[in-house]
């Protein structure tokens, strides 16, 4: 979802890559969000993806994630509505529509009722919130999930609105000890904790540092300071709890 898609669907036509050698993710919005109503949560939200494949201007997403749980949590109520919503997007996969479903903002409370429904397809993969100041392990999410084969993708990997994960006096410390930066030291700490970091630059520079994070390692003593750090704090889901 979001404004980029007719963007993308221009991009990939004048690329003249094939379609297959691009990864392309879409999502839609949770039951009672963005047009995809609460008791018409399971038709709204396949109607809501034919409209992105339309947009993207493709046969088929390789990954399609709900963007949200709905605003309350998984109550026995909203979890009814998720499993129906769940259930209507798996199908998605058997018509080869999209090659697999996932989940961003999920709780541990919401991937347990998804697990409920009936045939359910595992989630590829739960996005969240997770950087350092959080703890390792933010409301259990990141060990529910390696648990239960779902693969955890951290965004915000440097907080909002802060320096502190980028200049702040602790991965500068811990990033002087490796000649790296402290955004290579916040993203390698969620690397070494199995979750995925995800990041956004238009700077190369920026990109290269980005991908510089897998020939070295942060040692045993340096990633119990990161898991103690308390600042900048988050929560993994700011629409859903454990």
């Amino acid at each position: 979802g979001g404004s980029n898609q007719a963007g993308i669907a221009k991009a990939l036509a004048a690329s003249g890559l094939a379609r297959e050698s691009v990864f392309v993710t879409t999502k839609v919005p949770g039951c009672g969000r963005q047009g995809v109503s609460f008791d018409n949560c399971a038709a709204d939200s396949v109607k809501a993806a034919q409209g992105n494949l339309d947009e993207l201007e493709t046969d088929y997403v390789d990954l399609l994630l709900v963007h949200f749980p709905p605003e309350g949590g998984c109550g026995p109520k909203n979890c009814a509505a998720i499993k129906q919503q769940w259930a209507a997007l798996s199908a998605l996969v058997a018509q080869n529509k999209t090659r697999a479903l996932g989940v961003s903002n999920f709780c541990v409370s919401c991937l347990e009722c998804l697990s409920q429904t009936a045939g359910a397809i595992v989630p590829a993969v739960n996005q969240f919130k997770f950087h350092i100041g959080m703890s390792a392990d933010p409301e259990g999410l990141v060990s529910y999930c390696k648990a239960h084969g779902i693969a955890a993708q951290a965004y915000s990997p440097l907080g909002d609105n802060t320096t502190e994960l980028i200049t702040g006096p602790l991965v500068t410390a811990l990033g002087a000890a490796h000649n790296k930066s402290g955004v290579q030291v916040a993203l390698r700490w969620i690397w070494q904790h199995g979750v995925a970091p995800t990041t956004k630059s238009g700077n190369p520079v920026h990109l290269a540092q980005d991908l510089d994070l897998f020939d070295w390692q942060l040692t045993s003593d340096e990633m119990a300071r990161a898991d103690a750090a308390t600042d900048p704090a988050g929560t993994p889901s700011f629409m859903c709890t454990a």
